[in-house]
């Protein structure tokens, strides 16, 4: 499993537009957070507080699932066997 993350990480470093994607993306959500966490230290209304916390949610969703398009099916797959091997009587295509 280890060798087959390291492949994934170099093929990732080896693209600078989709790791731009990530940095870009990933800025974008601990922006969100911080933004969120800032408001509950400031004490802004609870609507407001709910609203940022639903962008954040909705930012970090979008960057994982960005993420896992960027690095391609052998993310699912690969999570498929894994599953497969932990749990016995169970087939790799069906987790």
């Amino acid at each position: 499993m280890r060798k087959t993350i390291e492949h994934l990480a170099a093929a990732l470093g080896r693209s600078t537009g989709k790791k731009r994607v990530l940095a870009v993306g990933g800025a974008l959500c601990l922006a969100a957070w911080a933004t969120f966490g800032l408001s509950m230290a400031l004490g802004i209304g609870i609507a407001a507080q709910v609203a940022l916390l639903s962008a954040a949610l909705v930012i970090t969703d979008v960057l994982f699932w960005a993420a896992a398009a960027l690095l391609g099916i052998t993310v699912v797959q690969l999570r498929r066997r894994r599953v497969g091997n932990l749990l016995p009587g169970r087939r790799d295509d069906a987790a």
